[in-house]
C-alpha cells in the first residue's frame, strides 16, 4: 500500500500513537495525517505551470529542512497524489543550492529561516515557506554558531522573518503572523511563515481525500548523489519502485507497529529518509536527533525504549566506544564537521550510571541494528554486540540509483563474517549478474569467483538522472542496471565487492582497488578504521597512501603495516606511505570524507601523522614493482 495511504490507515486505527519524535516534540499519527493533508492541499493551490523537464508530477516541493517534525509532514504531503518532493541537503552552500533550484524549478521551497536554502530560493524568485530551525523549540545548546548554513550571521539584512505568535496547535516558531487569513506564499519577499501557511490550508483538508495514492509510474522523489564535478546529480524514483522497496524490506527487516526506531542521521540522506518512510509505512514510532551525538543517542535509546537502530558504521562505532567521551569524537554538526563541546559529556548523566562511569550501557531492548553506507568491520561489530547484545544485525549494500542490492543477517550471539568485501545475498526480488570489467553489457553470467562489473535487475531501481548523466555512473542495458561497482559472486551466491571502477588506482601499471587493501588493513592488530587513496607520483603515476586509526595505531610502524599486508597482498598493493589520524574528517551523513583526506595529504596537514618508515632513496625514483 502507498505510504500516504498507510499513514491515513494508522491515523484511523491508532490516532494517538506516536509517529515522529525529535527532541521533546512528538507528532501522533492523527496529527501527522491532518497536517500532511494540509500540506498536500496547499501544494495543489500553489502549483504553477513549471517547465520541469523529465519529471511527471502535478507539483514539486524542494524540501531543504533539517531533522524537525516539519520534515515528516512536508514529505508526506508533497508526495501525496501525483506530487513529488526533491530532498535537498540543508548543509549545501548557497551557490550549489541556487544551481540545483534553477534546474529543478519547484513550485515551492521549504527551508529554515536564515539558511542557505532559503537565501538561494529568494535569489531564484521561487516561493518560500519558512520553517523553524531544528533547535528553535529547545534551549539552544545545539544551535550552530553561525545563523546561516552558508556562513555568516542571520538577521534582518538576510530577510529573516522575526519571531511572532506561535502555532497554537503545536507551538511552531515560524515567525510572523499565524493568522490563517494572512499572507499566502510569495506575498512577502522574505517568504511565508510555514505555520501560517499550514493553518490556512488545513481548513477543509481531508486526509482520506488529500493523501490519496498516485499513479504508480509517476515520479515522486528526486534525490541527489555526488558527481565528479559540478552540482549533485539528480535522480528520480517512481512510486512503484518505492512501494516495492517497502514491501520487500518488510520481508527482511520485520519492522512492525510495536517498534520504536531511532535513525540519528540526517533525514536528507538516503538512509535516514528511507528509515523514516519504512517506520511510518509499518506504523512504528520514528525518532531522530537534531544532529548525531553518541551521548544523546544513548539517552534516547534508554528513555524511549528504542527497539531498532538505523545507522552508518561510523555512528555505530561512536555508539559502541568505551571510556570517557573525548570532546569532538562523538558529535556530528550540521555541516558534517566534528563538534567539540561540553554538551555530550554533560548529557551522559541521562544515559545511566554505566555511561557516567565511562562504560557504555548495554541496551538489551534493542532487537535490530540496521547498518549501511559501508561494510562493518569485525572490531566494530563485536563492540556493538556488547552494547546491543540481543540485536539482530542487518547490513545491506545498495546505491541511491539502485536501492537495495544485497543484505546480510547476523542473529544474536553469531560470530561476524570476517571475509573481506562480502556484502551478502541478493535482496528479495533482486537478481545479480557479473559482467566484463570494462563495464559492457552483462551477457552470459560469469562463473563463481570471476570478478567483473556488478549488474542488477529488479523492480527497485530508479528512473535515471534528471541531469548529470555522464554515461559512467548509472547505466542501463535492457533490464539490467549498474553504477560501476566491481565484484564477484561466490559458490553460495553471495556478492563480494572489490570497489568501484572510478575508484581504481593505477600504480606502476597495476590496477588496485582500495577496498581490497582496506579490508586487509582492518585486520592489522591495532587498526580500527582505514582509508586507502591514490596520490600522484611522477614515476609510478600514482602511489597508494593509507590513513589508519585505532586504539594501538600510534604504536605501529610502516614496516609493521608492510609486513602484515605482505601476508595477503602482492607488493604493488601495499601502501607506500601510512598516516595515523586521531579524528576522521566526516561528511554530514556520517561517512569519512575522502576529499578532505586528499587535501590533508596534499598540504601536509598536521592532523595526519606519518608512521615511522625507512628514509626514501634520493636521487632516483621509487623502485618499480617486480
Amino acid at each position: 500500500m502507498p505510504l500516504t495511504e498507510r499513514i491515513v490507515t494508522w491515523a484511523g486505527r491508532r490516532p494517538q500513537a506516536p509517529a515522529f519524535t525529535v527532541g521533546e516534540r512528538t507528532v501522533t499519527y492523527g496529527e501527522l495525517a491532518a497536517r500532511a493533508a494540509g500540506v498536500a492541499a496547499g501544494l495543489r493551490a500553489a502549483t504553477g505551470s513549471s517547465a520541469r523537464s523529465d519529471l511527471t508530477s502535478t507539483s514539486l516541493l524542494a524540501l531543504g529542512v533539517g531533522n524537525t517534525p516539519e520534515f515528516a509532514e512536508l514529505f508526506a504531503g508533497a508526495t501525496a497524489g501525483d506530487g513529488a518532493c526533491a530532498v535537498l541537503d540543508p548543509a549545501w552552500p548557497r551557490e550549489q543550492v541556487r544551481e540545483v533550484l534553477l534546474r529543478l524549478r519547484p513550485d515551492l521551497v521549504a527551508a529554515e529561516a536564515g539558511s542557505a536554502v532559503a537565501a538561494a530560493a529568494r535569489e531564484c524568485g521561487i516561493p518560500l515557506l519558512v520553517t523553524p530551525a531544528p533547535c528553535a523549540a529547545g534551549d539552544g545548546e545545539d544551535a550552530p554558531e553561525g545563523g546561516e548554513a552558508g556562513g555568516g550571521p542571520a538577521g534582518p539584512e538576510r530577510g529573516e522573518i522575526g519571531a511572532g505568535p506561535a502555532d497554537p496547535e503545536r507551538g511552531d516558531v515560524g515567525g510572523g503572523s499565524a493568522d490563517p487569513e494572512g499572507a499566502d506564499v510569495g506575498d512577502t519577499p522574505a517568504g511565508t511563515p510555514y505555520a501560517a501557511w499550514l493553518a490556512r490550508h488545513r481548513i477543509g483538508a481531508d486526509p482520506a481525500r488529500d493523501l490519496r495514492a498516485g499513479d504508480p509510474g509517476s515520479a515522486f522523489l528526486v534525490g541527489f548523489t555526488s558527481g565528479t564535478s559540478g552540482p549533485p546529480k539528480a535522480f528520480h524514483r517512481s512510486r512503484r519502485s518505492w512501494r516495492e522497496s517497502l514491501s520487500r524490506a518488510a520481508e527482511v527487516f520485520g519492522t512492525g507497529p510495536g517498534d520504536r526506531v531511532l535513525a540519528p542521521g540526517p533525514l536528507s540522506h538516503g538512509l535516514g529518509l528511507y528509515a523514516l518512510a519504512e517506520a511510518l509505512h509499518e506504523g512504528a514510532e520514528f525518532t531522530t536527533l537534531p544532529r548525531f551525538d553518541a551521548a544523546d543517542a544513548h539517552a534516547v535509546i534508554a528513555a524511549r525504549g528504542i527497539t531498532r537502530l538505523v545507522v552508518v558504521p561510523t555512528m555505530l562505532r561512536a555508539l559502541s566506544r568505551d571510556g570517557e567521551d573525548t570532546p569532538g569524537e562523538d558529535t556530528l554538526g550540521e555541516d558534517g564537521a566534528r563538534c567539540a563541546e561540553a554538551g555530550p559529556t554533560a548529557r551522559r548523566a541521562e544515559a545511566g550510571p554505566a555511561a557516567r562511569d565511562g562504560a557504555r550501557p548495554a541496551h538489551t531492548g534493542v532487537t535490530a541494528v540496521v547498518s549501511s553506507g559501508a561494510k562493518l568491520d569485525p572490531a566494530t561489530f563485536l563492540r556493538a554486540r556488547r552494547v546491543f547484545p540481543g540485536a539482530h544485525v542487518y547490513e545491506y549494500y545498495g546505491a541511491s540509483e539502485l536501492s537495495f542490492i544485497t543484505v546480510r543477517h547476523t542473529p544474536p550471539h553469531a560470530e561476524p563474517d570476517e571475509r573481506p568485501g562480502v556484502v551478502g545475498l541478493p535482496f528479495p526480488g533482486v537478481e545479480l549478474r557479473i559482467g566484463p570489467q570494462d563495464g559492457t553489457a552483462p551477457g552470459i553470467p560469469t562463473g563463481p569467483g570471476t570478478p567483473g562489473t556488478v549488474w542488477v535487475r529488479g523492480p527497485l531501481t530508479s528512473g535515471g538522472y534528471l541531469w548529470g548523466d555522464d554515461g559512467r555512473a548509472f547505466r542501463t542495458e535492457g533490464p539490467w542496471a549498474t553504477v560501476g561497482d566491481l565484484g564477484w559472486l561466490d559458490e553460495q551466491g553471495e556478492l563480494h565487492i572489490a570497489g568501484r571502477s572510478g575508484g581504481m588506482v593505477i600504480t606502476g601499471g597495476y590496477n588496485v582497488y582500495p577496498a581490497e587493501v582496506e579490508a586487509v588493513l582492518r585486520g592489522v592488530d591495532g587498526v580500527e578504521e582505514t582509508q586507502v587513496l591514490g596520490v600522484p607520483d611522477d614515476y609510478l603515476g600514482s602511489v597508494l597512501v593509507a590513513v589508519v586509526s585505532g586504539p594501538a595505531a600510534g604504536s605501529l610502524t610502516h614496516d609493521d603495516v608492510v609486513r602484515e599486508c605482505g601476508r595477503a597482498l602482492p607488493r604493488y598493493k601495499i601502501p607506500r606511505r601510512v598516516y595515523m589520524v586521531g579524528k576522521w574528517p566526516m561528511t554530514r551523513s556520517g561517512k569519512i570524507s575522502r576529499v578532505t583526506l586528499e587535501e590533508w595529504i596534499h598540504h601536509g596537514d598536521g592532523r595526519l601523522v606519518r608512521l615511522p618508515a625507512p628514509p626514501e632513496p634520493t636521487g632516483r625514483p621509487l623502485a618499480p614493482f617486480p
